[in-house]
């Protein structure tokens, strides 16, 4: 579990000095606004479920609590996204964008580690 949280601490520090890096570059322009509130949303969620899932030991029970926790984390996610677009219209579109990349490689990074879990 402590390889989990590690490699998620590494990359989420690899993200904000790539997205650093990218703005001295000027490839883009600046951050989002919900640049960092973002990505501690990801990192404590994904985090808190992946602690939960490593913990769940009955097997036959796995994959419907993993659906119910993916299911519940879209819904927070999903009022998550719509404060953000209410409170800051003009820069939705790159707090979305933001907020799917991180999401997509924090997801990528709990199946993996969830699959070799599962798999043994």
């Amino acid at each position: 579990m402590t390889r989990f949280f590690v490699t998620l601490a590494a990359v989420s520090i690899l993200l904000v000095l790539a997205s650093w890096v990218l703005v001295r570059l000027e490839w883009i322009q600046l951050l989002p606004s919900f640049f960092f509130q973002t990505l501690i949303l990801l990192l404590f969620g994904t985090g808190v479920i992946y602690f939960y899932l490593h913990r769940f030991n009955k097997a036959a029970f796995f994959i419907h609590v993993y659906l119910l926790s993916m299911a519940v984390k879209l819904l927070a996610y999903g009022v998550y996204n719509f404060v953000m677009i209410a409170e800051d219209p003009s820069e939705a579109v790159s707090n979305v964008i933001w907020f799917m990349v991180l999401y997509l490689i924090f997801t990528v990074l709990e199946i993996g580690f969830l699959y070799r879990k599962v798999s043994k």
